[in-house]
């Protein structure tokens, strides 16, 4: 009998636990919005690689350039702020090599953080 009686009262606390929507289209909207959050992250995400690709590309333009500049230097007599012409090259390599290290670390940082977002999704 005690079973039965606590049957009962567990199944009244049951239904006053439960709770009304506030109104009809409530759990629809609120889906509705999840979804509409999904889609915008994945647009962040679409959008966060095709940068880290353009930055590869420009970046090895880059490369390219500073390479072609470094090798035309020599042919011009170039005199800056007292600096002798054949020091420019050197302070010029230096600055791209510089240059390069940095960047080129900053670009695998954001492409290896980019792998790890598409992996834990």
């Amino acid at each position: 009998m005690s079973e039965q009686n606590e049957d009962r009262w567990f199944k009244k606390v049951l239904s006053e636990t439960r709770t009304e929507m506030p109104f009809p289209g409530f759990e629809d909207e609120v889906m509705m919005k999840i979804q509409e959050l999904e889609a915008g992250e994945e647009l962040v995400r679409e959008g966060y690689r095709r940068g880290v690709a353009y930055s590869w590309v420009f970046f090895a333009i880059g490369i390219i350039l500073g390479i072609l500049i470094t090798s035309w230097i020599p042919h011009f007599d170039i005199g800056f702020l007292g600096i002798d012409s054949g020091m420019f090259p050197l302070l010029f390599q230096a600055g791209f090599v510089l240059f390069v290290l940095l960047h080129f670390e900053k670009l695998m940082n954001m492409t290896r953080k980019g792998w790890l977002v598409l992996r834990r999704n």
